[in-house]
């Protein structure tokens, strides 16, 4: 199966795409939007890529993209970083509808997104310096479920780099990490990605929320469609 990744250079895209290209029947496309970035994945990760901006090109480009290099399954992990407010809109925002209506129109059904924790309640966000970002997250997911598109989207709390466990906790105690701003491994949230992209049982057309915690990453997954 080829999957695109959208946001290919991102920590997390990166990490998505050095799993998913040892998984046997997966290949990741990295979409980037630099030559550098492209000969970067060629050539030094060993991967296809494809050079499509998703703030410079259309939904038909990327569209012609995906069939191009066959694609079956994209996964959205593009970012402005929650900074530069005008990318946010373009990147976070305009940029995901853009993937999702090229998903439509080049009749690929698999969808994943990375949003953000607690996107649905403003009163989690309206007040801080995220509220920009939040906002265009939580626009993005509802446009999302507004498709007739097998999506999941995905909402980490606060990514952190380095101290993956392979572990994550279960939903009915997402609430004892609120502390933490519900920390998310990096790593951990590339593995949860890879999973659902080979098995999706129990997280298609669902919204989940991901933290740390003491369950294996698989047996978080089996507690989604038990």
């Amino acid at each position: 199966m080829k999957v695109a990744v959208i946001g290919a250079n991102g920590k997390v895209g990166r990490l998505v795409c050095d799993k998913l290209k040892k998984v046997e029947d997966y290949d990741p496309v990295a979409f980037v939007r630099s030559e550098e970035q492209s000969k970067y994945f060629k050539e030094d990760v060993g991967i296809d890529a494809s050079l499509t901006s998703i703030e410079e090109s259309t939904v038909a480009q990327i569209a012609q993209a995906f069939k191009d290099h066959d694609i079956e399954a994209v996964v959205f992990s593009a970012g402005a970083g929650g900074k530069d407010i005008e990318r946010i809109f373009t990147v976070d925002l305009d940029g995901c509808c853009k993937v999702v209506d090229a998903c439509e129109e080049a009749g690929v059904s698999r969808f994943i997104e990375v949003s953000a924790i607690n996107a649905e309640e403003r009163t989690f966000w309206y007040h801080t310096a995220l509220r920009n970002y939040y906002i265009a997250k939580k626009s993005a997911d509802h446009y999302i479920r507004g498709t007739n598109l097998e999506y999941t989207i995905l909402q980490p709390g606060m990514l952190v780099t380095g101290k993956e466990t392979g572990k994550l906790v279960t939903l009915d105690l997402l609430e004892t990490k609120k502390d933490s701003f519900y920390a998310i491994d990096r790593d951990d949230l590339a593995e949860v990605i890879v999973k659902i992209v080979q098995h999706s049982k129990g997280t298609i057309r669902r919204t989940i929320p991901l933290a740390n915690g003491g369950l294996d990453i698989d047996d978080f997954l089996k507690t989604l469609y038990e």
